[in-house]
């Protein structure tokens, strides 16, 4: 457990500060653009879904970034640690950091005087995290980072035009009153992520 608590403080010292901290940017200009004070229920989903939803792709779609590097790549595969077992410590502090962030952001909300609940935090981090597995999914297979955050951000941006089309996968549901959506969110998240280090683990050695 120890060696796994080492790897995850190197690869946050080093990987994910960066990330995080733009994250945190983006958690500030929410409440800038938005405003998050005295909504009621369907406005304060807004800010959560429409906004605060993009720090999922800047927290999980770099999980492979440091490895597309080919030197990075087999120093970290030599070593006695699985690098997939690596990958999988980044992803699950960075699903803890965006929940974190969820969190935090909805609390303050609620201290300013906005109608949300426990809902409002699952709706918005489900958003978020789709967002996140998709540019994870597509950095991953591609082996390019790129490919990862176009994808994610075509679909963030189509979900402002394509709203009958995208069905389950509408990002912005909550907005509209409806919550049925998040479930089927959350759910494909947990296999866009299994499938990533399944198709890795096969072909990708």
């Amino acid at each position: 457990m120890s060696n796994y608590l080492k790897i995850a403080a190197v690869n946050l010292k080093h990987n994910t500060a960066p990330h995080l901290l733009l994250a945190i940017v983006i958690a500030l200009l929410t409440s800038v653009i938005f405003g998050i004070s005295s909504l009621n229920e369907s406005e304060s989903a807004q800010p959560l879904e429409m906004f605060l939803s993009l720090t999922g792709i800047v927290l999980l779609t770099p999980i492979f970034l440091p490895e597309q590097n080919e030197n990075i790549r087999e120093l970290v595969r030599s070593k006695r640690i699985d690098y997939l077992a690596i990958c999988l410590i980044r992803l699950v502090y960075s699903v803890i950091f965006l929940a974190f962030i969820f969190g935090i952001f909805t609390i303050i909300m609620h201290h300013c005087e906005s109608d949300v609940t426990i809902q409002h935090f699952t709706g918005g981090f489900a958003s978020g995290i789709f967002l996140g597995a998709l540019g994870f999914f597509f950095a991953g297979i591609t082996n390019n980072s790129i490919i990862g955050y176009m994808v994610s951000i075509v679909y963030y941006i189509g979900n402002f035009m394509l709203k009958d089309n995208l069905k389950h996968w509408y990002l912005f549901s909550m907005s509209s009153g409806n919550f049925d959506e998040k479930y089927w969110l959350l759910g494909s998240s947990a296999v866009l992520f299994i499938i990533a280090f399944v198709i890795i683990k096969k072909f990708r050695k």
